[in-house]
């Protein structure tokens, strides 16, 4: 049986439109003042999509996410790519539990899983490189937590639009 698609936007087109925003977004330049509050843009897309289409969204694509990310922030090689791929993994693993937190309980969970990838970059970076985790470095985590109910209506509006599932 063939199954036929629904009008609208394919999932790759929507998860790179929202990625490629959230890249954007992520190299902007910004105020000594707001600099390291600025959340991680990457990580909360792909915990959205993660959260929202755990079978077709998953390690893979935060795998490949993070590797765009790397070249165009010129990072380390495979750092946020396998950070972004443990996280989608988190999150993917746990969204039927996660959908039904209301969203100011996801808001609490999305800052310990952005915690955790935050971890697990700032380890794999000192690893590699001479990188030490200072306290400035989790003031993005706020960030994350205050927006983090913005982004969830906007990717959900984003979703609705392109009749996805």
């Amino acid at each position: 049986m063939v199954r036929q698609q629904k009008s609208g936007i394919s999932l790759f087109w929507v998860v790179f439109i929202s990625s490629f925003i959230a890249s954007v977004l992520t190299v902007l330049p910004l105020w000594p003042e707001i600099f390291y509050f600025w959340p991680d843009w990457i990580a909360m897309v792909i915990f959205y999509w993660a959260l929202s289409l755990p079978d077709r969204v998953g390690p893979w694509v935060g795998l490949l996410v993070g590797t765009v990310m790397e070249v165009l922030l010129v990072h380390n090689f495979g750092v946020l790519g396998l950070g972004l791929a443990v996280l989608a993994f988190m999150v993917s693993r746990a969204s039927s539990q996660l959908q039904v937190l209301s969203l100011w309980q996801q808001t609490i969970i999305v800052g310990l899983l952005i915690g955790i990838y935050k971890l697990i970059i700032g380890w794999l970076n000192g690893l590699i490189s001479d990188f030490s985790i200072s306290t400035e470095y989790w003031y993005s985590l706020f960030g994350d937590m205050l927006l983090w109910p913005f982004v969830f209506i906007l990717l959900r509006e984003l979703r609705r639009i392109a009749r996805l599932a």
